[in-house]
């Protein structure tokens, strides 16, 4: 994040550098429409103490063509990839907003903030009717400018999810939003592959290459499986982190390889926190100095030194700890006249100079 990218506020928290990283644990689909799973994910995060839950508004199933093809994905059980057809997909995974809207009131009676992605017009608004804190535009959509400027009309905050996408699309998506009514109020979010793609398309610099462009905070959607990119992405920037959350035992699914089990959240949550409390400031604040330390050196006397003497450099060496006057005061020694006798490594102090 850079210095001057300009804060939002995402509910009830403010998103920027100088305020602590957000976690939105994504519960996504991956439920497959099983409601007491779901509730368990929801009553998991709660108790994690992130505050929020991620999910998504996917509930007609005409949304992907009949004849689509099939889908790859990483197959994490079996370690290897496979290919299921997209609209088979799309029909094991979409939910009722009857369904959904059960959930999203069970997560804020819990005391959860909602953030929801989107995919229609519908889908836009049941979400500003179920109270929620910020849309998010899926990266499928972010060639889908009526999406985004119906999303950015809201008023909400937008997140834009950036995965695969080419620069010319991002910025973009990100003039559309503008133009509809988003500016200040936008979110964007690095997303890098998910597995098993390796650590050289992961361009992680990207995050602050965005926060610099387009003068918005940037988050993570995480792909990666396990923890390891969040603390990079702190360091380079991300102020709010989504990484999916399932069941500890879970079916192989598309998404499933990069999302964590929910008894990790809480891990998750405690060591994003304390990598931020490590970043601190970008100068150390003089308080947190010691004014002296046994590890710095004061002066001594070189040799023996008898009372008329005029101190030399030669005259002074160095030692631990400060006893007399500090190393960086030799050169303010230097010309005075000894009025005390010193031997050699006896610690020099003013009082011993005229």
């Amino acid at each position: 994040m850079t210095a001057d990218a300009p804060e939002i506020i995402i509910g009830s928290r403010k998103v920027g550098s100088a305020h602590p990283p957000l976690f939105w644990p994504d519960i996504d689909l991956y439920f497959h429409r099983d409601e007491k799973l779901a509730r368990r994910l929801i009553d998991t995060i709660a108790a994690a103490g992130g505050g929020y839950l991620k999910g998504a508004a996917l509930h007609r199933a005409d949304l992907c063509l009949d004849e689509s093809g099939l889908m790859p994905y990483f197959d994490h059980l079996n370690g290897k990839m496979v290919a299921y057809p997209y609209r088979q997909m799309i029909e094991d995974m979409v939910v009722p907003l009857g369904m959904l809207e059960r959930l999203l009131s069970h997560g804020r009676d819990a005391g959860l903030e909602i953030v929801l992605s989107v995919y229609d017009e519908e889908g836009v608004c049941f979400a500003e009717q179920s109270h929620v804190v910020a849309l998010k535009i899926p990266s499928s959509n972010i060639t889908h400018k009526w999406l985004i400027e119906r999303a950015a009309s809201t008023g909400l905050p937008l997140v834009i999810d950036t995965g695969r996408s080419r620069w010319f699309e991002i910025d973009r998506a990100i003039g559309w939003a503008e133009k509809a009514g988003g500016l200040g109020r936008l979110l964007i979010q690095h997303s890098p592959p998910g597995p098993p793609a390796t650590a050289e398309r992961f361009h992680m610099r990207m995050l602050a290459e965005l926060s610099r462009s387009f003068a918005c905070p940037v988050g993570l959607s995480d792909h990666h499986a396990g923890l390891d990119m969040l603390p990079l992405a702190l360091a380079l920037g991300a102020c709010v982190f989504e990484k999916g959350v399932v069941a500890e035992r879970c079916e192989a699914g598309i998404d499933r390889a990069h999302a964590i089990p929910a008894d990790r959240l809480a891990e998750a949550i405690k060591m994003m926190h304390s990598n931020w409390m490590a970043l601190g400031h970008s100068r150390r604040p003089d308080g947190d100095a010691p004014m002296s330390s046994p590890d710095r050196m004061g002066c001594v006397a070189a040799r023996t030194l008898t009372v008329g003497e005029f101190l030399t450099r030669k005259d002074i060496e160095f030692a631990f700890p400060v006893v007399g006057a500090p190393a960086d005061e030799a050169d303010r020694l230097v010309g005075r006249k000894v009025k005390s006798a010193l031997v050699r490594g006896q610690p020099i102090t003013p009082a011993d100079l005229s």
